[in-house]
Order: C-alpha cells, then sequence, then structure tokens
C-alpha cells in the first residue's frame, strides 16, 4: 500500500544557531556543542553526538527459521548482550559491504540473499546515528573470517518466535536486534511497504555519496 508523506509543518526547524564547537573526538565518536536561540524566546546549548561509522545489522535466518545471535559484553552497560551480527561501516563502505563483513567476522557466515529491511534512527535526541538493517537467508560457512582482537564472541541460534518473545520481555534489548525481529514479524504480518527509491540506494552506496543533513553539518562547523 503506498503511503502519503506524514504532515510537516511549513517552517520545521525552530532554532537558530549562532555557535558551534568541537569537544571530543575520537576514531569512533565525536562531540560538539552548539548555542542556539529557540523562535519562542529560549536560549540554551545542545551537545550532539556523532558517529564516524554507520550502524548496520543483519537479521540472518537459517533453513529452520533460526536466528543467529552473537553474545558479548558491553562495555557501557556492564552486562552481556545478544544481539544480531552488528557493527560499524567504515566511512569508505557502504552498509551491504560493512554489514557482509560483519556476519563473516563475527558469525562465520555468507549468505545467498541479502534483503534491505529496515532504516532507523536509534537516538534522534542526542545523536545523528543511522542504522541500516538487512535480512539475510541461503546461509553458509564462511572462510578465513575471525573476530577482532578486542572482541569475545559466543554463538546461538534461536527460533524467530523466541527470539521475539525475548524483545518483548526485555531480555534482548540491542536496539538494531530488536528493530530488525520487529520489522520482519511486521513484514510476515502484512505490513509492507518499499523504501523509498533514495533511501533504497543508501543502503548500497558509501556515506559520502548519500550524505545526511546531521552527518554533512559535521564538515562544516563554522557556519551557523
Amino acid at each position: 500500500m503506498d503511503l502519503t508523506p506524514l504532515p510537516s509543518p511549513e517552517h520545521p526547524n525552530p532554532y537558530t544557531t549562532t555557535e558551534r564547537r568541537p569537544i571530543y573526538d575520537s576514531p569512533w565518536i565525536r562531540v560538539r556543542e552548539d548555542r542556539f536561540r529557540h523562535r519562542r524566546g529560549a536560549e540554551g546549548r545542545y551537545a550532539v553526538c556523532g558517529f564516524h561509522r554507520t550502524a548496520c545489522g543483519v537479521l540472518a535466518l537459517d533453513e529452520a527459521d533460526r536466528v543467529v545471535l552473537v553474545g558479548q559484553w558491553r562495555y557501557p552497560l556492564e552486562l552481556y548482550s545478544w544481539e544480531i551480527p552488528e557493527g560499524g561501516g567504515e566511512p569508505h563502505e557502504s552498509p551491504f559491504e560493512a554489514v557482509r563483513r560483519e556476519l563473516a567476522e563475527e558469525a562465520g557466515l555468507q549468505a545467498r540473499v541479502w534483503e534491505p529491511l529496515c532504516f532507523f534512527h536509534p537516538s534522534n535526541s542526542s545523536t545523528e546515528e543511522e542504522s541500516f538493517l538487512f535480512l539475510a537467508t541461503g546461509l553458509s560457512t564462511a572462510e578465513g573470517h575471525h573476530p577482532e582482537d578486542d572482541e569475545e564472541l559466543v554463538l546461538h541460534r534461536e527460533p524467530f518466535g523466541q527470539c521475539l518473545q525475548r524483545v518483548l520481555s526485555g531480555e534482548i534489548t540491542d536496539s538494531l536486534t530488536a528493530m530488525a525481529l520487529l520489522a520482519l514479524q511486521a513484514r510476515r504480518g502484512g505490513v509492507a511497504a518499499a523504501l523509498d527509491p533514495a533511501l533504497a540506494e543508501r543502503f548500497f552506496q558509501r556515506p559520502d555519496e548519500h550524505p545526511s543533513a546531521g552527518r554533512s553539518r559535521w564538515q562544516n562547523l563554522g557556519a551557523p
């Protein structure tokens, strides 16, 4: 079913930015502080976290409809987490190239069939991070790939329905995993919509070929 776009105000951006100041930069994240005036009169500061890499994940299903899960310790949460294979795409990689690499490195697998599944912003109040999720089937062993030196991973295959239950019970909390599972469940339930062609292209293009407005801002911090 074709959807008409949701309504948008005539002038949607209420902020006037007067200054942008970089605060921190690392190979993974960067932080800046913006000063702003809101059209309703408020003035303040807005801290924005940016990501050098693109968040990519793959819902890999085997012939028994089991989900390939990766278990690992998540340092910021101080918790062990079960997730789909995922990672950060380098600037020179398309999301598709990045997620194929992650599936091979983390799970030792390759897939015969790949489909874009979902695109979303995981935390849009504080970061411009973008997430690209794929569905992969026709799995087979990928030789010669290993996790990185700072990764200690455990593999497990779980029936799709049980994975959904674990998301809804709060046992699986990773946002990419939850979105991928719920997106596929919606598709299987008859909720289907084609990706916008411009967005669909971005699944197979490098980030600099289709930069978002939020991520482009980091290239020109001096301009308000």
